[in-house]
């Protein structure tokens, strides 16, 4: 691939998993919806079929409302006749069988009821070009942006970066990340056409706070204790990295601290991080029941995680059984310690000026 960059991680668990287990990602993309149908609203367009991209798509569930809106709000506008091409966009390993049967088959789907609609698929890094210059009318990109392109480091004391005591990893990971926005968004830049617009929505944090404290514990806490159990060794360890980390509104903004408040062609409409939705803590709260939380927050995090967990244990025969023992322990440790997931969202809304 090119400038360098190989990918250390692995698509997101396939088989549908993801599709069942991503209900906080579902819950958070609420909150940029609005602001998503009036960048619809806005955007400026021919009579060229219209380009609605999916940056990072997974299994496509997720995106069946961001896409519907945005069918809707630009059909609105240029006629119910118009064509429009909605392209998901993910890594090759990706499942994207899963994402095609839910265009068809759930009953959310954005081609429900409709003609004139085209998806289609690419398979690769939305770190590489992706389509020919300003084809792209709408981008849409929700929770992938806090996966780095590559290990920034190793890490001794944990699996994420951010949760490390260490400056040294910390340094590393601040640097990839900045690498990271700035080269996504040099690609987007030329994907877009002139004023077009591409909502990102990513793990963001506070400056007083990082979150996902409780779950990525439990989930380290739980590989130490396989480790102390003879199940995995120190080296097996430091070979699981998560290369994933929350950003700040100063590193979101950083690229755009220029005379014109410009990069790459773009300008930042809106940005800002809200509280994330905590739907398993909503639920206890009602029922007193931990284990649809411990099971609800234990397949999310496998969803994520679990796949480059399975890879970083590559070499090992029984790997599949280590995975399912390492989440079977995280599971059972946070029903016996409930506890609401502290957790925040970065909503970025960017506008093609240039």
């Amino acid at each position: 691939m090119s400038d360098g960059i190989i990918p250390t991680r692995a698509a997101m668990e396939g088989g549908g998993y993801y599709n069942r287990h991503s209900a906080m990602q579902a819950a958070g993309n609420a909150a940029a919806l609005a602001l998503w149908q009036s960048a619809a609203n806005s955007v400026a367009f021919g009579d060229e079929p219209l380009v609605i991209v999916d940056y990072g798509s997974s299994q496509g569930k997720n995106s069946m409302d961001p896409v519907a809106i945005a069918i809707q709000a630009l059909r609105a506008r240029a006629g119910e006749e118009r064509s429009i091409e909605v392209i998901h966009t993910d890594l090759p390993s990706n499942d994207f069988t899963s994402l095609f049967n839910a265009l068809e088959s759930d009953p959310q789907s954005y081609m429900t009821g409709s003609t004139g609609i085209f998806p289609s698929a690419i398979g690769r890094s939305y770190y590489e070009p992706l389509f020919t210059p300003g084809r792209v009318h709408l981008g849409w990109n929700s929770w992938t942006m806090q996966w780095m392109s590559q290990h920034p480091v190793d890490i001794p004391d944990h699996i994420f970066a951010l949760h490390s005591k260490s400056e040294d990893v910390h340094k590393a990971l601040l640097l990839q990340q900045a690498r990271d926005w700035r080269l996504f968004l040099q690609r987007r830049a030329s994907e877009l056409r002139h004023d077009g617009r591409l909502l990102c929505l990513f793990p963001g944090r506070p400056e007083d706070r990082v979150g996902w404290e409780w779950l990525t514990s439990e989930l380290w806490h739980a590989l130490l204790s396989m480790k102390h159990d003879g199940l995995l060794s120190e080296d097996d360890l430091l070979h699981i990295n998560i290369p994933t980390a929350p950003r700040k509104l100063a590193d979101i903004r950083a690229p755009f601290a220029t005379g014109d408040g410009a990069f790459a062609g773009l300008r930042i409409e809106h940005s800002e991080i809200l509280p994330g939705p905590d739907l398993h803590w909503d639920a206890f709260e009602r029922t007193g029941d931990p284990l649809p939380l411990a099971r609800g927050w234990t397949g999310m995090m496998r969803a994520f995680s679990g796949p480059t967990v399975a890879s970083s244990l590559s070499a090992k025969p029984n790997r599949a059984a280590l995975v399912d023992e390492l989440y079977g322990r995280m599971e059972a440790s946070l029903a016996s310690n409930p506890r609401r997931h502290e957790h925040f969202v970065a909503v970025v809304l960017l506008h093609k000026v240039g």
